[in-house]
């Protein structure tokens, strides 16, 4: 039998293999009036991999149906605005959901479970109903060193979600609680060495550890619970020693969370592999270890992340869908690193006039993707005002691109702000076309284009930091090549 043949028997036994299936997801919904109906998979990684998602149709009557195919059981999520209800789905088991949009996620129906696990999540979201608030109320106490409840009351939420979702399809809600109070717990250290003289953080780390050992946060099934994997726990775990407050201090100045970031980024990241000594077990290590090398690309870009990322490719070449994520979005920031061309675009302004990447061809051009709600984003503005009357519009434009959802708040947004450069808006939040086509995965979020319409910078500069000095910097180097 030669290769090719032997290449499609395989296919051919693998797919009759399978145990994927099709399941229907059918039900009903009171009001859903402009808002979709979408049914979201968990990607592979949160900020960075593609997302699969399906619009549900919902009929004149609120009725609905959507076939999909599914290999394993998993978690997917029903959204709708910006709340989201957990759906079990197996291979093959048709479900019926009921929704009242007035009490979305409380109150949802479904009829196709083998147990009323529909029902003890709902009894989990009527006990921690307005525990959220109270958590962000106490979370702003802990960061200037007031008494504060904020541990207390993530560890009742963890221990109300052990009590209806553990031992459940839905556990995964009831570790990612878990890691939810850990991560404060972390930034409590950070936060009581800053403002208590004899804090002992070295003490505070160890019992930290101890007891995410015991709450098994460092295993597998953890870790995919988590909302990033080990990447908020490393990050903040990483910011207890005093790095940021060195970093400001030394700069005279008080520096973007991004920034510090760039300049810390050899102290910063030693302190996240150490939490890495911690993980035994070889998938959960796969699993935390593809979350740090993407953050690594995609903040650091691809010099800076090439030879971890190779080590990865080359150690668990065993997890193809980890590598192969990983794969994909190197390629994908190689493609907009500086020196590759522009991504075009043509989008609105507030008037309707259409702006496309080609219309600011002959100078330099910062894209600004923000949103009203993004206060690091409102925070550079009065720079970048400054940095627009410094330089001239044959030099310089700016354009911004917002991430907001809403356009009627976009529209209030500008005309509070009386930003004078160009504003343009496509909607979509986070799935903007030109953000997502930049990878974004955060704002602000700035991308220099040269006159030429090559990529200069690649979300590496601020206003409020480093931008005069890097531009005028490569402004000098054009004009002289036109001389």
């Amino acid at each position: 039998m030669n290769l090719f043949y032997t290449l499609i028997f395989g296919l051919l036994l693998f797919s009759s293999c399978s145990n994927s299936a099709t399941t229907t997801i059918e039900g009903t919904i009171d009001y859903l009036g402009d808002t979709p109906l979408i049914l979201e998979e968990k990607p592979v990684h949160y900020k960075y991999a593609p997302v699969q998602r399906d619009t549900i149709t919902v009929d004149s009557n609120g009725d609905f149906t959507l076939s999909i195919t599914v290999e394993e059981p998993e978690i997917r999520q029903i959204i709708l605005e910006d709340q989201s209800y957990p759906l079990y789905v197996t291979p093959g088991n048709d479900l019926t959901v009921q929704i009242t949009r007035s009490n979305f996620p409380k109150n949802v129906q479904v009829e196709g479970y083998e147990q009323n696990w529909d029902t003890q999540y709902n009894d989990y979201l009527n006990e921690i109903d307005g525990l959220d608030t109270q958590i962000s109320e106490e979370e702003e106490k802990i960061k200037v060193g007031e008494d504060n409840q904020l541990l207390r009351l993530s560890k009742q939420k963890y221990e109300t979600a052990k009590k209806y979702l553990q031992n459940t399809p839905l556990d995964d809600y009831y570790l990612k609680t878990i890691g939810e109070y850990l991560v404060f717990k972390v930034r409590a250290i950070e936060y009581n060495d800053r403002h208590f003289d004899n804090f002992d953080a070295d003490s505070a780390r160890e019992v930290l550890f101890a007891e995410a050992d015991s709450l098994g946060f460092f295993t597998y099934e953890s870790q995919l619970a988590q909302r990033a994997g080990i990447r908020d726990f490393t990050h903040y775990y990483s910011r207890t020693f005093g790095i940021y407050d060195s970093v400001k201090a030394a700069y005279g100045m008080d520096l973007s969370e991004y920034d510090i970031k760039q300049v810390a980024y050899e102290e910063l990241n030693e302190k996240r592999i150490e939490v890495m000594n911690h993980i035994e077990d070889r998938d959960a290590l796969a699993h935390a270890r593809m979350h740090l090398i993407a953050e690594r690309i995609g903040e650091q870009g691809i010099e800076t992340a090439q030879p971890s990322y190779d080590r990865y490719l080359e150690e668990f070449s065993d997890y193809p869908k980890y590598t192969e994520f990983l794969r994909y979005f190197y390629n994908e920031i190689k493609s907009v690193s500086p020196g590759q061309p522009a991504v075009p675009f043509a989008i609105p302004d507030i008037d309707g006039n259409i702006h496309t990447m080609e219309d600011y061809r002959g100078k330099f051009v910062l894209l600004d993707f923000w949103a009203g709600w993004c206060q690091p984003c409102l925070e550079e503005f009065p720079h970048m005002k400054e940095i627009y009357q410094n330089y001239s519009r044959d030099e310089l434009e700016i354009v911004g691109i917002s991430n907001e959802v809403d356009s009627l708040v976009w529209v209030q947004d500008i005309q509070r702000l009386d930003l004078p450069w160009p504003q343009l808006y496509s909607g979509d939040g986070f799935q903007e076309e030109t953000f997502r086509a930049y990878k974004g995965g955060g704002i602000p979020f700035y991308i220099l284009v040269d006159p030429d319409g090559k990529i200069a910078r690649y979300n590496d500069i601020r206003a409020s930091f480093n931008f005069t000095t890097v531009f005028d910097s490569l402004l000098q180097e054009y004009q002289n090549q036109q001389n």
